[in-house]
């Protein structure tokens, strides 16, 4: 049997190397990200002045999939959606290049999922429309299904999941061919009845802890 003449202090360089490869994609994204602090938070908290979400901690593949949209014109080109187009400007520019934006998306997906704040009142009204039409995919505390492509929406400002079931409705958003999840997401909003049932839905999502 050849003698190896490697010792301890090049197997332990090696295992650094090989355990060091994986966190210098996430250093990378990190850098990334402070393009969408101002926005997004320094935690991916959203921040309500700009209409950003939360999305820290968001399912990654999930995450590359909205850039993704956004870049290609699936979300963010139809007329009057100016959030819209404001993150379809970032994700052409900002984040120019699918390596870039898979890498944004691996870290933001690492980042603690921030606690919800002061929601509005919920009632058995949105509890039960959320168990009805909302918990197959978001999961019964809103938690998310990576599987199912589905993110988390527990604990995401009222604002913001307003404007996205109203997007959804209205066609902004989902309407367009390879918006496959979008409109998967269209045909559920059309199973609520009316507003009423649409505000008491997302302020029961807004307040939940997954």
């Amino acid at each position: 049997m050849p003698r190896s003449d490697h010792g301890p202090a090049w197997f332990a360089l090696v295992a650094f190397v090989v355990a060091g490869a994986a966190p210098a994609y996430a250093v990378d994204g990190k850098a990334l990200y402070a393009k969408c602090v101002a926005c997004h938070g320094a935690r991916g908290e959203g921040v309500a002045a700009t209409g950003a979400p939360a999305i820290a901690g968001l399912d990654a593949p999930y995450l590359e999939r909205q850039l993704q949209a956004f870049a290609g014109g699936a979300r963010g080109a139809k007329p009057g959606d100016t959030f819209g187009a404001t993150m379809r400007a970032s994700a052409t520019t900002l984040l120019a290049s699918e390596a870039d934006r898979k890498g944004v998306a691996a870290f933001v997906a690492g980042m603690p999922a921030p606690l919800p704040g002061t929601a509005a009142a919920t009632n058995d009204n949105g509890r039960n429309y959320f168990n009805a039409i909302c918990g197959a995919c978001h999961g019964g505390k809103g938690q998310g299904n990576a599987a199912l492509g589905a993110p988390r929406i527990a604990g995401q400002s009222v604002p913001y999941l307003s404007r996205q079931l109203a997007a959804f409705a209205g066609g902004t958003r989902g309407a367009q061919p390879a918006d496959r999840y979008g409109a998967q997401m269209r045909a559920v909003t059309a199973m609520l009845p009316d507003a009423a049932a649409a505000r008491d839905v997302i302020a029961y999502a807004a307040s939940l802890r997954p």
